[in-house]
């Protein structure tokens, strides 16, 4: 449905489908335990597996969509030809998180740069060794996406743009200076969304669209012309623009608008967080694809760049490093060089993605971050980046 990415892996001998999620570092799986959950696609069963091992330990993750308890235990995990024995995960015993409930997934794979908040038990990228990996997503409607284990041998890095990662548990970079079209020669940076200062920018696989402050928003939403319903000014509209870490990206318009299909009463709390709220909701309906997510952090409010972003730029996650590294992304998500006017060269408008990205409303996964904290209650109410 465009905003789901999922991977077949094993547990304890037992395929699960899972999203591999930058913006989190656990192993969570929707389980046989929980009784009162729906399950749309096979869960994980720990009687039926010779290598569970027990631990009890029971906790709350707070999701962007909502709560979920889980209890601790140990398996063997494999991704391929990776194999982790003793694999540290979590069974989710209860939730109220609605998409868990119609989900082609049943997993979330924490691919996060360290250890979660708290948490000492080695992280699955820990356990396979893995210190780089990729992520890129095509562009057309119903096409797949790539994870890439390791170095990619395609990408050189002189030709990319290369962001230092500060924060310790996420894949955190400085965000500056975004806009709709060419800034406004009277507009100050400090009245644009991440000017001055700046802000803090997540790069997360796991959320389907993109999630920024109110205000941010709102000065946004001041730059921006109405975007037609039935989409017949997406030609018109402008890019968006941004600076991370000092390099120049853009995104189309046909990155940031969606078409909303599907039932349209369902996950009314998916529609409470989205910004540009319609006032009435209809099928077939085009808007900008932006949630609201209010957090602060010691670096500056938090956005989230999720799905949209790796349709255009193929990132490379660099644990060593402590860096992003970031090309544009070829048709085939293959790396193409980093230039700063790639505006119009690989991100123009071209017949074969001029469509708006169809999405089902009740498909859309909200951000998950650290899954141990996202209401960082005894920080002063910023997010520990």
């Amino acid at each position: 449905m465009n905003v789901q990415y999922f991977a077949d892996f094993k547990i304890g001998g037992q395929e699960i489908a899972g999203i591999f999620d930058t913006g989190s570092f656990e192993l969570l799986v929707r389980s046989t335990r929980c009784d009162h959950c729906a399950h749309p696609t096979p869960p994980y069963d720990h009687e039926k597996s010779s290598t569970y091992v027990e631990n009890g330990t029971m906790t709350q993750h707070v999701f962007g969509s909502g709560p979920c308890r889980s209890v601790l235990g140990f398996e063997t995990v494999t991704v391929g030809p990776l194999e982790a024995k003793k694999q540290a995960f979590w069974e989710i015993v209860a939730h109220r998180i609605s998409v868990l409930d119609t989900a082609k997934f049943a997993a979330i794979v924490g691919i996060g740069p360290n250890f979660a908040y708290g948490n000492k038990q080695d992280t699955l990228l820990m356990s396979y060794g893995i210190d780089e990996f990729s992520v890129c997503l095509q562009k057309p409607r119903g096409s797949p996406g790539y994870l890439t284990w390791g170095p990619d041998e395609n990408l050189q890095k002189s030709e990319v743009a290369t962001a230092q990662v500060h924060g310790k548990h996420h894949w955190a970079t400085r965000l500056h200076n975004v806009s709709f079209g060419r800034t406004n020669p009277n507009q100050t940076l400090a009245q644009m969304p991440c000017g001055g200062t700046g802000c803090s920018a997540i790069i997360d696989s796991g959320t389907s669209l993109i999630a920024a402050p109110g205000v941010a928003l709102m000065q946004l939403s001041q730059q921006i012309p109405p975007i037609k319903e039935d989409c017949s000014n997406l030609h018109e509209l402008p890019s968006l623009n941004f600076v991370i870490d000092g390099h120049n990206f853009e995104l189309p318009p046909q990155a940031y608008v969606m078409r909303i299909t599907g039932a349209l009463m369902e996950a009314n709390d998916i529609w409470d967080i989205l910004f540009f709220k319609p006032k009435i909701r209809k099928l077939d309906m085009c808007m900008p694809a932006f949630m609201q997510m209010d957090m602060m952090s010691a670096q500056g409010p938090i956005w989230i760049l999720g799905m949209p972003f790796f349709r255009y730029y193929h990132t490379t996650f660099d644990r060593t490093r402590q860096a992003m590294h970031f090309a544009v992304a070829g048709p085939d998500c293959e790396p193409k060089p980093f230039k700063s006017n790639h505006s119009q060269s690989l991100i123009t408008f071209s017949s074969r993605d001029s469509d708006p990205l169809d999405v089902e409303i009740d498909a859309l996964v909200p951000p998950t971050l650290s899954g141990m904290i996202d209401y960082p209650y005894d920080n002063n109410g910023e997010l520990d980046l």
